[in-house]
């Protein structure tokens, strides 16, 4: 008898520890972050430094991630983070997104292997 009570306070206890961590894993986690979504074309990993430098020094961003293959921009940021201040960026750099056109001056400074509506394929 002595055993069982043992094992069920054991259980007990692992389960509140499981619980415990559970919980401050979803607080480190949901600390307010917004996730935004965005298509910005682009051909080579210079576009990618670019478009995701460019995205960083956007107020409220913390993470950037393009994918060449998906022309997908995933960012992760602060409430101060909008799609239309990032796309408003990557226009002045010379991206278009799915919010903006591109700034074509600034378009046309692109390195010719970033000029996407150039019929350049992904390298």
């Amino acid at each position: 008898m002595k055993s069982l009570n043992k094992n069920i306070f054991s259980l007990f206890i692992f389960t509140l520890f499981a619980f415990g961590i559970q919980s401050v894993s979803a607080q480190t986690t949901a600390k307010g972050d917004t996730t935004i979504t965005m298509l910005v074309p682009g051909v080579c990993g210079m576009c990618k430094e670019r478009i995701e430098s460019t995205a960083m020094d956007v107020a409220g961003v913390k993470k950037a991630e393009w994918n060449i293959q998906t022309d997908t921009l995933v960012l992760v940021g602060s409430s101060k983070m909008t799609k239309e201040k990032v796309g408003a960026a990557l226009a002045k750099a010379g991206y278009r997104s799915d919010v903006c056109a591109s700034d074509e001056k600034a378009y046309n400074k692109l390195p010719g292997c970033c000029q996407y509506d150039s019929g350049l394929k992904k390298h």
